[in-house]
């Protein structure tokens, strides 16, 4: 392992970065965008009545730890970036280059498996947003046939 540098990996941090910081963007449009009273209510609490059902609540939630999870990983390969100039010129690196390799490849293993996992959910909420459009589309064609109305 210790034939692996920081320039091999150096794409994988950008990947990564870029990923993070995306995924925080898109996560963070989608809270905005379907749940605005759930903003509306952190900014003017007392101008909000709205109940939310239970399913909104676990998306929210859902929505929220993928954009914390996004920020965390962002904030790790920050940390690591910042840090690296300075543990490379320790006596402790320099006598255990393969040890210090070796968490590092690890983390960012670790730190891409995350990521991935928020690409996941990025994927299925959008997929989720079709889905349930599409229901709703049907039920309203549904009430609208069984009411007598007829179908434009």
């Amino acid at each position: 392992m210790s034939d692996i540098t920081f320039k091999d990996v150096e794409a994988l941090i950008a990947i990564l970065q870029n990923t993070s910081a995306m995924i925080f963007t898109i996560m963070g449009i989608w809270i905005a965008y379907i749940y605005p009273n759930a903003v509306l209510r952190i900014v003017q609490p007392s101008k909000v009545t709205a109940l939310y059902s239970e399913a909104d609540i676990e998306r929210v939630k859902l929505l929220v730890g993928v954009v914390i999870l996004s920020a965390t990983i962002l904030s790790f390969l920050v940390i690591g970036v910042a840090a690296k100039p300075f543990i490379v010129k320790t006596a402790a690196f320099t006598s255990n280059q393969e040890a210090f390799t070796g968490v590092g490849i690890w983390s960012l293993l670790a730190l891409t498996y995350a990521q991935l996992f928020c690409i996941y959910i990025v994927i299925a909420s959008s997929v989720n947003f079709i889905l349930d459009l599409r229901n709703l589309k049907a039920k309203k064609n549904l009430s609208r046939k069984l009411d007598g109305e007829q179908n434009e």
